[in-house]
């Protein structure tokens, strides 16, 4: 005796008839969208996963989808935001019937090594690649002829998925401006994300212009998202003749590592020096004082790139090529309003 879910079941669930449910779980594309989504909603609400040995041999596919982080292992599986992304990407593979296969670079300076082995062995039906693989890596993932979403920034003609970056960064900016703060230091990220920091350092100069006011030139600095970096640049922001009053770094790794130098150097945390990061990796809950962040809301990104993709793999490509999703803005204990004089 099992209440296991059935296929008969399922097609009560949606109001449909068994042969209905048969043909969504084979990718037919004459499946109308509104019946599609009232046989998808009734599998997450019933919890049916169709055999996956069934729906490859219907259909002539593995039934799986490569997830390519094109980094360092050791950085992809310490990096919160990432793993939210394959988090999420996981969750609406599984509700489809897919698997995954994730990978990383295998040579360390080579980050198309991340999806060559998916390519040339045709392990899988599609890719969801993070956008960490630079432009060059991508171009070179146009002649493999891959149902491919892009996660992040893309200047190739991939349809793509990103979090709300620049207007993440216009909310910091905003707040700290808000808050009083007019030596804002910007901790930037590193050059293989450049589509993503350009649009996070268009929204601090957008924040800054609405407040008729110019990024002090003197207060930009480089990092490459680890702590390390962050720490360093927040040594160089805080030698300064006349240092920042706020420091902005365009991801948490930064601004924790830029935290533990403020408290190296004996400098009050936000009461000489207010901080903000962006990602909100649980971490930025967890510090004290608690560090304000911008939500990517990752997991419903990744959730929403998968989405993307398994449809495209079925023949239904989405109506437009960037997909942007929101992210908030998190004040936590971090920022305040900076000591006068």
């Amino acid at each position: 005796m099992s209440d296991r879910p059935t296929l008969r079941t399922v097609a009560a669930e949606a109001g449909v008839s068994h042969q209905t449910v048969s043909r969504v779980i084979n990718g037919d594309p004459t499946v109308t969208e509104p019946v599609l989504d009232r046989v998808l909603h009734a599998m997450r609400v019933l919890g049916y996963r169709p055999s996956a040995g069934a729906r490859a041999l219907a259909s002539g596919r593995t039934e799986v989808v490569g997830v390519v982080l094109p980094h360092n292992p050791g950085f992809a599986f310490s990096n919160d935001h990432l793993i939210r992304l394959v988090q999420g990407a996981d969750q609406e593979l599984t509700t489809r019937g897919y698997g995954l296969l994730l990978s990383t670079r295998e040579v360390p300076d080579d980050p198309s090594s991340a999806y060559r082995r998916f390519v040339q062995r045709r392990q899988v039906d599609g890719l969801l690649v993070e956008a960490g693989a630079g432009g060059d890596s991508l171009a070179a993932l146009r002649t493999a002829d891959y149902p491919t979403v892009v996660i992040g920034y893309t200047a190739e003609d991939f349809t793509c998925v990103h979090p709300d970056d620049e207007g993440g960064a216009y909310a910091v900016a905003q707040h700290l401006l808000a808050l009083g703060h007019r030596r804002i230091a910007v901790v930037d990220g590193p050059p293989e994300s450049r589509l993503a920091m350009a649009a996070r350092m268009r929204g601090v100069r957008r924040a800054f212009a609405d407040a008729r006011r110019e990024i002090p030139a003197d207060l930009l600095e480089q990092g490459d998202f680890t702590a390390a970096s962050g720490h360093a640049a927040a040594g160089r922001l805080l030698a300064r003749a006349d240092p920042p009053t706020a420091i902005f770094a365009f991801n948490d790794g930064m601004a924790l590592g830029a935290g533990r130098r403020l408290r190296e150097l004996g400098r009050d945390l936000p009461g000489e020096v207010s901080l903000a990061g962006f990602d909100d990796t649980e971490a930025a809950d967890l510090v004290d004082p608690a560090l304000t962040s911008v939500s990517l809301h990752s997991v419903d990104v990744g959730r929403r790139a998968a989405q993307i993709l398994l449809d495209l793999i079925d023949g239904r490509p989405p109506a437009e090529r960037e997909i942007v999703m929101p992210s908030t803005l998190k004040v936590r204990a971090s920022t305040a309003p900076p000591t006068a004089g």
